[in-house]
């Protein structure tokens, strides 16, 4: 996890997802400053229900972002819409690459 810390030196709000509110509208923990790399370019990626959507950027963290998740950036704020766990040599997890 160490290796990936030095390039992180952008910073992002994470909002991370807790369920829903009566009115059936999202609700998030407290917001939080992360360390990322974002990284902006388009790519097809699958969403949770399996299909195929846009993404504008990639983002790079070792917090334990999760799709449903919005991460602020750069005064907007961005759905995560799916996480990948990228892997040491060690076999234990590295960081974080998220599809938003």
């Amino acid at each position: 996890m160490m290796a990936i810390r030095s390039y992180l030196n952008q910073t992002a709000v994470w909002k991370e997802h807790t369920g829903y509110n009566s009115n059936g509208e999202a609700t998030f923990k407290t917001q939080s400053n992360i360390a990322v790399r974002w990284e902006s370019g388009c790519r097809l990626v699958l969403n949770n229900e399996g299909h195929e959507v846009t993404s504008q950027a990639t983002v790079f963290c070792v917090e334990k972002v999760k799709a449903g998740d919005v991460l602020n950036f750069d005064g907007r704020d961005w759905p995560v819409i799916t996480v990948f766990s990228i892997p040491s040599l060690g076999g234990l997890e590295s960081h974080r690459e998220v599809a938003v």
